[in-house]
């Protein structure tokens, strides 16, 4: 395929983090044949939607997203892929005529030969593709166990330049009944540890200090190849420069705290475990066929923070599984109020094609899902907020993201998060009469994070940010927090309360 060197394409990526991963994934397959990638819808010649279908509101929002693009599209390359188009590639080329190439879960290569290359060239990327060029063949999609991952090694980033998703598997092996990722991405499928070490070492060497591990289901890594997850981050903690290491996506259900300690004992892994309980009561998670048990107990989580009191939980939970019923409410509510998670989310329950709990009786209507969520996240805003009061007049170490003004027009959601500060617990009566007063003195504000918040998951740590810069890492007094954010003042030299600082 020859050089396009004057084309640029730009990526939107709706979903989860692995799917961000993906997207990086794809744009330096672009990159490899000289098309650059550019943040700017209006500056492209190609336009990438990687897509979300893991339930119907994803779906909705990927269509009205598609829509929009098609709205605004003159002569550029349109091109779908991801989760949503895997399972509808060919309702999607209905639909929507103005969409020039779909594709599946993987399809990196395959993508890029439709936009750029002929028949001959994009069978060639894969033999088995049903592609025409221009842009008139069937869908790209393939069975997920056959989709291609190439190009995760050495990618462009999508986050900031000190930061990576590290995705070390595709699929998952759990088949919870409310669950299409088996049917989307297939089964489980890890990759080997020397490649991803490879993968770390390549990005530490372009400035990356801290990676969050991804993938379906972590605590299965290695299962399906002789390998395991202890073994990988092992490796990790080895690999020099790299700063912090993140664990996203346990299941509790699958992994003993006698390992988590093992994994939280190694030198550069963050103090900081999520792991997504999804519900509580023993008969909503057996429906759920979710692994559950002993594993799941609160005993399990304070075991945990028996050995790492400052030990920060996140999980996720699911509301209105079919007969699901007050009673289950309120096992879910004593649950989260005895194991105190940091940050919990919550999603409601939507019937998937194909998954054994759409065909399950006692439906929970909408409006009580409604009204079960408040309550849980009202129980939750006010654990959360007893755990962010408890770092207040504390020293913790904080990566810097990003440094915005607050007078910019382009900073809107930044400042609404400053404003937030309004409503937080302050540390002392001089601070709480007028905290905005603050952030205008302050300039530029840093927003970063310490341990205790994963990126583009959690709050965010907020500080004066004249002298700083992204990437710097500094220890910071944490004075004011709300349920989610945190502002804190710098306080160069002073001794971390998280103890000896990692490297």
């Amino acid at each position: 395929m020859s050089s396009r060197s004057d084309l640029k394409v730009y990526c939107a990526t709706l979903g989860c983090d692995k799917n961000l991963v993906d997207s990086e994934a794809l744009l330096g397959r672009f990159a490899l044949h000289g098309v650059q990638a550019v943040n700017d819808l209006d500056d492209a010649d190609i336009w990438v939607l990687n897509s979300c279908g893991f339930i119907d509101a994803a779906r909705s929002d990927s269509e009205e997203t598609l829509q929009s693009l098609i709205d605004y599209k003159t002569t550029q390359i349109l091109v779908v892929c991801g989760c949503w188009s895997q399972e509808h590639g060919e309702e999607i080329q209905e639909k929507f005529p103005g969409v020039d190439v779909v594709a599946g879960v993987g399809q990196f290569d395959r993508v890029v030969a439709a936009c750029l290359g002929t028949a001959d060239e994009a069978l060639a990327a894969e033999p088995s593709a049903l592609v025409s060029f221009p842009m008139a063949g069937k869908p790209i999609v393939s069975d997920p166990m056959e989709a291609n991952y190439t190009g995760l090694v050495d990618r462009p980033l999508l986050t900031p330049g000190h930061l990576a998703f590290v995705k070390i598997g595709e699929g998952c092996n759990c088949n919870c009944t409310f669950c299409r990722i088996p049917m989307i991405r297939g089964r489980q499928m890890s990759r080997p540890i020397e490649e991803l070490v490879r993968e770390v070492q390549g990005l530490t060497g372009r400035g990356v200090t801290e990676i969050q591990l991804v993938s379906q289901n972590t605590s299965d890594f290695g299962r399906d190849t002789g390998e395991n997850l202890l073994d990988l981050v092992t490796a990790l903690n080895k690999v020099e420069g790299l700063r912090n290491i993140r664990l996203l996506y346990l299941y509790s259900g699958l992994v003993s705290t006698d390992d988590l300690l093992r994994l939280l004992d190694l030198e550069k892994v963050a103090r900081y475990l999520e792991l997504p309980i999804q519900h509580a009561s023993p008969r909503i998670l057996k429906a759920m066929k979710r692994p559950g048990g002993s594993k799941s107990s609160p005993e399990f989580f304070k075991k945990l923070r028996q050995h790492h009191p400052d030990l920060v939980l996140r999980s996720t939970a699911l509301l209105g599984f079919p007969g699901e019923e007050e009673e289950d409410l309120e096992i879910l509510a004593d649950f989260l109020a005895e194991v105190e998670f940091d940050h919990l989310g919550t999603y409601r329950y939507s019937p998937e094609r194909g998954t054994p709990a759409a065909d399950l009786p006692d439906p929970v209507p909408n409006e009580v899902i409604f009204d079960r969520e408040a309550i849980i996240m009202d129980l939750q805003s006010d654990i959360a907020q007893r755990r962010q009061s408890s770092r207040l007049g504390k020293v913790f170490d904080v990566v810097v993201d990003k440094i915005i003004d607050p007078s910019d027009e382009d900073s809107a959601d930044e400042v609404e998060i400053l404003r937030s500060l309004h409503e937080g617990h302050w540390l002392n009566s001089a601070e709480s009469d007028d905290p905005w007063d603050l952030v205008e003195e302050a300039g530029p504000v840093a927003i970063g994070r310490s341990y205790h918040y994963g990126y583009d998951l959690d709050g965010v740590v907020l500080m004066p940010g004249r002298n700083l810069k992204p990437g710097q890492w500094l220890p910071a007094e944490f004075r004011a927090a709300t349920s989610y954010d945190t502002w804190a003042q710098p306080r160069q030299g002073a001794q971390s309360n998280e103890g000896p600082i990692k490297r």
